[in-house]
C-alpha cells in the first residue's frame, strides 16, 4: 500500500480505521446493538413513565381545562359497593328521623324512585309507635336491605363511628310542621383514589342524595298527605362543575429527564473510552510506529 502524506495520509487512516471499527462491531454484534440502541430505549423508557403517569391523573377533570362542565342530571343513588375501600356488608345510605312516618314515606319513595335501580328496604330492629303503624301499612319496610334508620343524628354519629366504611352517606330529616320539612346531607368529603381513578365523593353520593331527598320531599308536600303520591311528578335537576384552568401535573420529563440523558450519553460515552483503552492495550500507535518510523500517524 502507498504510504501518502497530509491530508490524504489522514484520509486514508480514517478509512483504515472506519472499516476496522466496522469489523470489530460486526464481530460483536450485541454489543454494537447495546450501544446503538440504548439511546433510544432510555427515550421510550421515559416516553412511557409519562404517559403512564398522566393516565393516572385521567379519571379526574382537575387536570384538564374544563370550559364549559357537563351537567350531571337525575343521578342515581350508586350502590354502597362502589365506594373504593368500602366494607361489606354495606349500606346505599342511612337515614334519621324515622320518628316520622311521613318521613319514612319520602325514604320510601326515594328507595322505589332511585332512577334506574330500586333500592330494596330496611330492617327495623325496634321502630318506635308511629312508624310501626306505617310498617303495618307499607309491609315492603320491613324487609331487609342496603337502607337502614335512625332516630335522631347522635345515633346516626355512634353508628357511623362503630361501623367505618360501611356507608357512603346519611340523610337526616326533621319534619318541623306540615309545610317544613328540613334535611341534611352528611358525607366524607375527602376524595380518595384507587389504581389511578380518583373517586369524588361530592358528585357521586352527594348530589345524588341531594336530588333525591328534594324531589320526594316536594313531591310530598305537594301531596299534602303520607298516603298521596304523584308518580308523574317530574324533578329534573342538573348540577355542573365549575369551569376551571387545569391543574399542573407532575412532569416526568422536567423531573428524571436530566438523568434519562444523562443515562443515554453515558451508554456511548462508555463504549467509546473502552474501545479507546483496549486500543492503548493493544499498542496499536506503538506497532505503526514500530513499522514505519518515518509515518505520521494522526488517530488509532
Amino acid at each position: 500500500m502507498e504510504l501518502k502524506s497530509g491530508t490524504a495520509l489522514m484520509t486514508q487512516q480514517y478509512a483504515a480505521l472506519l472499516r476496522k471499527n466496522f469489523i470489530l462491531t460486526w464481530r460483536h454484534k450485541k454489543s454494537a446493538f447495546l450501544q446503538l440502541f440504548s439511546s433510544l430505549f432510555f427515550i421510550f423508557l421515559i416516553f412511557c413513565i409519562d404517559k403512564a403517569v398522566k393516565s393516572r391523573f385521567s379519571s379526574t377533570t382537575a387536570y384538564n381545562n374544563v370550559h364549559d362542565p357537563q351537567p350531571l342530571i337525575l343521578p342515581p343513588i350508586p350502590p354502597c359497593e362502589d365506594k373504593f375501600y368500602v366494607k361489606t356488608p354495606c349500606h346505599d345510605f342511612i337515614w334519621s328521623g324515622n320518628a316520622s312516618a311521613r318521613i319514612a314515606t319520602i325514604v320510601s319513595a326515594i328507595r322505589k324512585n332511585n332512577p334506574g335501580r330500586e333500592i330494596p328496604a330496611e330492617k327495623v330492629s325496634s321502630p318506635t309507635i308511629p312508624l310501626l303503624a306505617f310498617l303495618m301499612t307499607y309491609p315492603t319496610l320491613a324487609q331487609s336491605s342496603l337502607v337502614k334508620s335512625f332516630r335522631t343524628q347522635a345515633e346516626v354519629d355512634a353508628w357511623l363511628e362503630s361501623n367505618p366504611m360501611r356507608c357512603p352517606g346519611a340523610l337526616h330529616f326533621v319534619e318541623r310542621n306540615s309545610t317544613v320539612i328540613s334535611y341534611g346531607i352528611q358525607t366524607n368529603s375527602t376524595p380518595v383514589a384507587k389504581r389511578g381513578s380518583y373517586e369524588d365523593p361530592t358528585f357521586k353520593f352527594q348530589i345524588p342524595l341531594q336530588i333525591a331527598a328534594e324531589r320526594e320531599i316536594s313531591r310530598s308536600l305537594i301531596g299534602g298527605a303520607i298516603d298521596i303520591f304523584y308518580p308523574n311528578f317530574k324533578w329534573t335537576v342538573g348540577f355542573k362543575e365549575f369551569a376551571h384552568p387545569a391543574t399542573e401535573t407532575y412532569s416526568v420529563v422536567g423531573t428524571a429527564g436530566p438523568t434519562f440523558f444523562l443515562a443515554i450519553a453515558m451508554f456511548g460515552f462508555v463504549f467509546q473510552i473502552s474501545s479507546l483503552v483496549t486500543e492503548k492495550e493493544l499498542k496499536l500507535r506503538q506497532v505503526v510506529t514500530y513499522v514505519y518510523p518515518d509515518l505520521e500517524v494522526f488517530i488509532c
